[in-house]
Formats: structure tokens, C-alpha cells, sequence
């Protein structure tokens, strides 16, 4: 498969786990917007950026890269996120059917490559594994939100 075509795959994993989790999804039209989906828990609307790792043999970890980017037949151009683009980046793994759920502040702040080790191999595990199938994260920052109002 092509990038776009894993893109895609990870999009739908996403709604599916969205929907089992009993929450409205929205998909705005085109690929314009800097967030791919929109969550809908009881009112409130979380957007979310969906990306797709790959497997890293030779380090034996999942990567994602945590930049934009924009191409055209020409050329390629990488940019990095803003705070206010998403609320939230999911992170497939799609082998293991795994989502790795991102605050957008703690995505933006990767250099440029996001790291996720599946292995119990290492005795310490890095940042990224306090997001591991952390779907709480978004209901916690919706509750927020919703008391805020």
C-alpha cells in the first residue's frame, strides 16, 4: 500500500474505535484542514489528526513522523504542526490494531519523529508509552472543555 491508502486504513480504524466507544465521528471533505476527523462526545467536538506508523526493523520500534506535509508532483515539503491545528494526534499501529492517542501540546513536541516500542525489552520505557491506547485522554479534555463552558 501506498502512504495515502495507510492513511486511509488508519482513518477508518479510528472511526471504528470511535464508535465503539459510542461517539458521533465526523470526516470533513477534502484533505484542506490540518485534522482529519472530528469526535463528537455528547456535544463536544474534539479534532483529531490521524497518522500511521511504520514498523522500524532494524530498531525493532514503530515510528511516525509528526509533521505535515504537503506535496505536489514536483517537490515535498514537511511543516510542523501548530497547537490549535487539532486537539489531538492518533497514532496506528496497524498490526497490532493499536492507537497511540497524542494531546496535540505533547505531539508537537517531537523533534520530528515519534518513537513507540511494543517490545517488553527495555527496562525503561520512553514518554510515549503513557499514550498507549489512552483513549481517556480525550473524554478527560471533553469533560474539561465542557465545565469550562
Amino acid at each position: 500500500m501506498n502512504t495515502k491508502e495507510k492513511g486511509d486504513v488508519a482513518e477508518q480504524a479510528a472511526i471504528f474505535h470511535a464508535l465503539k466507544r459510542g461517539w458521533g465521528v465526523s470526516k470533513p471533505i477534502g484533505d484542506r484542514l490540518p485534522y482529519d476527523l472530528v469526535f463528537d462526545l455528547r456535544g463536544m467536538l474534539v479534532k483529531i489528526q490521524v497518522k500511521c506508523a511504520w514498523f522500524d526493523a532494524n530498531r525493532q520500534n514503530w515510528v511516525t513522523d509528526n509533521r505535515r506535509t504537503k506535496t505536489n508532483r514536483r517537490f515535498m515539503l514537511r511543516d510542523r504542526y501548530e497547537t490549535d491545528d487539532f486537539d489531538f494526534a492518533l497514532i496506528y499501529l496497524p498490526d497490532l490494531d493499536l492507537f497511540y492517542v497524542f494531546p496535540v501540546d505533547v505531539f508537537i513536541r517531537y523533534a520530528s519523529e515519534i518513537h513507540m516500542v511494543e517490545a517488553d525489552k527495555r527496562q525503561r520505557k520512553p514518554e510515549s508509552a503513557n499514550y498507549r491506547d489512552a483513549w481517556d485522554l480525550i473524554v478527560q479534555w471533553a469533560a474539561c472543555r465542557e465545565t469550562d463552558m
